[in-house]
């Protein structure tokens, strides 16, 4: 879809279009996992768990959207939110890792936040150098 746009896209094709996908899929897994955390019944002991993965799945969505525009991006704010987005993906992570062992949607949470955090990191390596100044 990337490459139909009448601009060329702001950074490479590729890990343009790996960032958004890995942001798509972790909104809906961290969406999923805030969901059976709340079905779990465990008062208290999944809060953190759950505000996490619904913020990030909220970041990673707006992220997604942001990435996917191709007229006059902003550099700077699209810098801004692909760094917030690894954050999200890197806190939610570490959260449902210490769920992980006893919770089959905490373990596959945290491995999709930890593969959107490496798509993040891609994006911001890989892009031109003028891309991350803000």
């Amino acid at each position: 879809m990337l490459r139909t746009n009448p601009e060329p896209p702001f950074a490479p094709a590729d890990a343009l279009s790996a960032c958004i996908h890995a942001c798509i899929e972790t909104a809906q897994v961290c969406t999923a996992c805030a969901d059976a955390c709340v079905g779990e019944h465990l008062p208290g002991r999944l809060d953190a768990c759950i505000r996490l993965n619904l913020d990030c799945a909220d970041i990673c969505t707006a992220t997604s959207r942001i990435l996917s525009r191709q007229q006059n991006p902003d550099l700077a704010i699209v810098a801004m939110m692909i760094e917030l987005c690894a954050a999200a993906c890197d806190a939610c992570a570490r959260e449902c890792d210490r769920h992980a062992e006893h919770h089959a949607h905490c373990q596959i949470c945290a491995a999709a936040c930890h593969r959107c955090f490496q798509a993040c990191r891609s994006m911001m390596t890989g892009a031109p150098t003028d891309y991350l100044a803000h």
